[in-house]
């Protein structure tokens, strides 16, 4: 299974508690291991509640960390155009 996230970006960590809901199932998609579906929730109530459970090796926390990068960019470039 190779998970296909739709849309231009991924969504931003400190956006609306959907955005930040949408933000963590995609982390959890792309960076922990699974074959199902159910794997990556567990008994977790929410998606939020299951990557904020999870424990990624140090070199995924450095990737997840930066994936809001280009957001900041963006943002940076748009405050001083």
């Amino acid at each position: 299974v190779v998970p296909v996230l739709l849309g231009n970006a991924l969504l931003r960590p400190d956006g609306s508690d959907e955005e930040y809901e949408h933000y963590c199932q995609s982390m959890l998609l792309l960076f922990k291991p699974w074959r199902i579906l159910h794997e990556l929730k567990d008994n977790m109530s929410t998606w939020t509640e299951a990557f904020e459970n999870e424990t990624f090796a140090p070199d995924l926390q450095t990737i997840i960390s930066n994936v809001n990068v280009e957001h900041e960019c963006k943002d940076a470039r748009d405050a001083h155009a």
